[in-house]
């Protein structure tokens, strides 16, 4: 009997090139919502996923699932390589919003007035978008990346991706921390110690109401 084929990931990039990856993404992102709500709504309002990086992390994460997964799509069909975009991202997008909403009781996005809907979670149309958006990411962002990469030599990369990703973790603490906090204040607890009394004190209610003002507490 022959062995089947087993898929190889294909790590195309190097670690620091992921991380350059998710960072640009993220600010990209972040200056796309903040148009975006410009444009909708007549004014400027908060679209950051941090309390104090200007970063908007489900866009830096998506590039980064788009990129690791659809490498390997490269030659594949159109119709492959749009299924696993649909699939992936879909399962991921699931994923934040139930964790989003089970840890720190808030939601971001709601698809529930929208046809053939998970739980408000996921639907079909925008499942369609990131499988559109899959075949976009294999025919022109991936080997824009690849240019942009065989060109790009950044003095002291190294010490500046590992200075971003020691800054996102404590930002990410820090930003993870207050929302927890500010769940614990709508039950009028006490802060127990110096870092909570920190927290109420830095990051009331109407400073992480005026962080994430596109999410709505449940």
């Amino acid at each position: 009997m022959k062995r089947a084929n087993k898929i190889k990931i294909n790590f195309k990039y190097s670690f620091y090139q992921y991380v350059w990856i998710f960072i640009a993404s993220c600010y990209i992102g972040y200056g796309i919502e903040t148009i975006w709500c410009l444009i909708k709504n007549g004014f400027i309002e908060s679209r950051k996923s941090l309390v104090l990086g200007h970063l908007s992390v489900a866009y830096g994460m998506g590039a980064l699932l788009l990129t690791l997964i659809l490498v390997n799509f490269e030659k594949a069909p159109i119709w492959k390589t749009f299924l696993a975009a649909f699939i992936s991202s879909t399962v991921v997008e699931y994923i934040c919003s139930w964790g989003q909403e089970t840890f720190f009781h808030s939601v971001a996005w709601d698809y529930s007035h929208l046809p053939l809907n998970i739980n408000g979670r996921v639907c079909l149309l925008y499942s369609f978008f990131w499988g559109v958006l899959g075949v976009a990411w294999v025919k022109l962002v991936i080997p824009l990346f690849t240019k942009i990469f065989d060109k790009m030599h950044i003095p002291f990369e190294r010490i500046i991706i590992w200075a971003f990703v020691a800054f996102f973790i404590f930002d990410a603490f820090l930003s993870a921390s207050a929302a927890v906090r500010m769940n614990e204040r709508k039950t009028d607890a006490e802060p127990s110690n110096r870092y909570e009394q920190f927290l109420d004190e830095r990051y009331d209610d109407e400073t992480m109401k005026n962080i994430y003002a596109n999410s709505k507490s449940i």
